[in-house]
């Protein structure tokens, strides 16, 4: 079996025939997602990519690279402690080195990742059809069954979540090392040459660990190749077999029951249940809806009608057994399916196969853990098989009808050609609605009335874009208001729509509305960190320090290393003459923040102020000097030498700002010092008088010329 079989596709006939099927799969792929190249960044692609600091490469040393895998998407422009995604991680960062935010790298990357996903699908199945336990009953036809299998999941529109949707790269990378780690393993069982089975092996452990680096739900892997090994190369007559498989199941479902208990224990730095304290729902009631929901995802992979797909769906939650009606019938039947996944192992390989893998991979996601309950990329890793069924059953029929019906035979393969530009017209149409953002979120509108989540969104794009209009702004907050009354995801959505909403009061000058919702959003959830940010700087607007500095209390004592929360509380300490504690503040901002130019600026003014001029001079200067410079900084040099008595020097700097910045910016600048709350406070008068001092002399210079 061994060196025959590892060569069985390795003469130059059959290695042809896999280069074509490779540029077949290849073409079509590209041919249902050639109207992606330009779609826009979407939802989690801001926090994740656009907004990542940590991912903006500036150079390719060893250093930044490395970065890259401690990124921290809860805190985009803070390096995490721990990895986080490393792999896709990276390739976003090389993404952004080479195109920055232009998608349409991001998006070539992802249809190769795809196309590779495919095409090792097709190698896979094509070597398992030469296990012990399948060669004899599907080696005939393996070509054919194989390259159909990987077609219907490549260009299905299910996918297009994955592919498109630039984030999920996380999504699909994991799924691409997990299905190489699966090559990797048939091929060292298929090898009898014992160099080959150990460099196979250490392939597959490689691959295996490259999955976890792109997404943790690829877990599963090690029990996806003991469910390949059972039902592909096992001896299921054998009894010791029989023995085998039966205790390790029962220890690997303790491990398993051992492993969630201890999850469980809210004590315990790893457990998941604090999460649940977010959703709008339990732990019990997700475990009890989530059945529903794979019924329904199996019901989108057989009947992928576009119209049914979306970013965004209405889903009842499940309260019992009986509410809704489908609950209990969803569990009983998912029980069933399972048990029948089991018991075709021996007699129906590749139905077992397809069954097992799918439900084995909705796990992680689609059980215990708090995530949202429904997103359509959670299929890309668990469908991987199940069309391997659907398409060893068509060549089947094929193959009957060759010789006892040429007609029927005939028309069943211009039904099957018919199919497949069906699913993949289908996966094109569905792209048209991740062109832009509002595309994406109006088609969620039409698809899911029920949720709050393609209201925001929508409301968002109007709103807090640099044009917006007032007709723009009051129909931002018409679908603010309709979301309250909608499905959310988590629980303090309804502050953070208030958030939002004031944010839109706030750019209307409307400030004392703004004021209201967020002070009624912080009632609901006092933890809201942005809406209480928000709300600061609100109140610095306005002039209200005393408001304004309780709320930053309360903030670091939330967050006390949180360089912002330190910055903003170290600038109302300024304005409100508490020089010594603003620059506690502002100093301790700068150890975690170094390059914060408005944490320089703050400190160098609170320094000067406080009499402390030489150290002034050097963090203003510093502040000056981080890119594209500050006219602001300049305006501090320029106070801090005059109240340090060194005239000559508050001149020089003088004619440094008159050469650098236009005289019309400059008295711009200047009459907005003192309405400007946010900039430290800086005397207008002191500044102006040096600078009409200096236009002077060298007005007095050039008339000495003239004459």
């Amino acid at each position: 079996m061994g060196d025959e079989t590892l060569g069985k596709y390795s003469s130059p006939e059959n290695s042809k025939k896999i280069f074509i099927a490779f540029f077949c799969l290849a073409f079509l792929i590209l041919l249902v997602y050639s109207n992606t190249f330009h779609a826009s960044w979407q939802f989690d692609d801001k926090p994740n990519i656009v907004n990542n600091g940590y991912l903006h490469l500036k150079d390719l040393n060893p250093e930044s690279l490395f970065k890259t895998f401690f990124t921290n998407p809860a805190d985009p422009w803070k390096t995490g402690n721990k990895l986080y995604r490393p792999i896709p991680c990276l390739t976003f960062a090389l993404n952004w080195y080479f195109g920055e935010n232009n998608v349409i790298g991001y998006h070539i990357v992802n249809l190769v990742i795809h196309s590779l996903t495919g095409f090792l699908l097709f190698l896979t199945i094509l070597n398992l059809f030469q296990s012990p336990n399948l060669k004899h009953k599907f080696a005939e036809n393996a070509f054919f069954i194989a390259l159909l299998t990987a077609t219907l999941w490549a260009i299905h529109p299910i996918q297009t979540q994955a592919v498109t949707y630039i984030v999920q790269r996380m999504t699909s990378m994991a799924t691409l090392f997990y299905i190489l780690s699966m090559f990797f393993y048939v091929k060292c069982r298929l090898s009898s040459s014992s160099l080959h089975r150990i460099l196979f092996l250490l392939g597959s452990g490689l691959a295996f660990l490259f999955a976890l680096g792109s997404k943790e739900n690829t877990a599963t892997l090690p029990v996806a190749l003991l469910l390949v090994e059972v039902i592909c190369f096992q001896d299921l007559t054998s009894q010791r077999t029989k023995r085998v498989f039966l205790w390790g199941s029962i220890a690997g479902g303790m491990l398993l029951i051992v492993l969630f208990v201890w999850l469980f224990i809210p004590d315990n730095s790893f457990s998941f249940i604090k999460g649940y304290n977010h959703r709008p729902f339990s732990l019990t009631e997700r475990l009890l809806t989530e059945p529903r929901i794979v019924f329904f995802y199996l019901s989108l992979i057989f009947y992928p009608m576009p119209n049914r797909l979306s970013i965004e769906h209405d889903i009842t939650l499940s309260t019992s057994l009986f509410q809704p009606l489908t609950t209990l019938p969803a569990i009983l039947l998912t029980l069933v399916i399972i048990g029948i996944g089991f018991s075709q192992i021996r007699k129906r390989p590749l139905i077992a196969l397809a069954i097992l893998f799918f439900y084995l991979n909705h796990i992680i996601e689609s059980t215990v853990i708090p995530l949202e309950l429904i997103f359509e990329h959670r299929n890309y890793l668990p469908s991987l098989f199940l069309f391997l069924p659907v398409a060893a059953g068509f060549s089947k029929l094929l193959t009957y009808y060759q010789k006892r019906n040429k007609a029927l035979r005939a028309v069943l393969a211009g039904f099957l050609a018919l199919s497949i530009i069906a699913i993949g017209s289908g996966t094109y149409i569905r792209n048209r609605a991740w062109a832009t953002e509002i595309s994406l979120w109006k088609d969620a509108m039409v698809k899911a009335p029920k949720s709050a989540r393609p209201l925001t969104n929508l409301a968002w794009q109007m709103a807090y874009v640099s044009d917006a209009s007032k007709s723009q702004y009051d129909e931002a907050l018409l679908l603010y208001e309709k979301a309250l009354l909608l499905q959310k995801s988590r629980t303090r959505f309804n502050p953070i729509i208030m958030g939002n909403m004031a944010g839109i009061y706030f750019r209307k000058g409307e400030h004392p509305k703004a004021i209201e919702l967020l002070e009624k959003a912080l009632a609901v959830s006092p933890d809201y960190a942005k809406g209480r940010y928000d709300l600061i700087q609100i109140l610095i607007t306005l002039g209200r320090w005393n408001s304004a500095s309780e709320h930053a209390d309360y903030l670091l004592t939330k967050h006390a290393d949180h360089e912002g929360y330190l910055n903003q509380k170290g600038l109302i300490l300024l304005h409100q003459k508490r020089y010594e504690e603003a620059i506690e503040h502002l100093q301790k901002s700068l150890s975690i923040a170094p390059r914060f130019k408005t944490t320089l600026m703050g400190l160098g003014v609170a320094l000067s102020l406080n009499g402390n001029y030489g150290k002034a001079e050097i963090v203003l200067r510093r502040a000056h000097q981080l890119p594209p410079g500050s006219m602001t900084a300049l305006f501090g040099l320029i106070e801090n030498s005059l109240r340090a008595g060194d005239i000559p020097r508050a001149m020089d700097y003088t004619d440094k700002l008159i050469n650098t910045y236009n005289i019309t910016a400059v008295k711009h600048q200047l009459k907005n010092l003192s309405n400007d709350h946010f900039v430290p406070p800086l005397s207008p008068e002191l500044i102006s008088q040096v600078i009409a001092r200096l236009l002077a002399e060298k007005s007095k210079e050039f008339s000495e010329i003239q004459n």
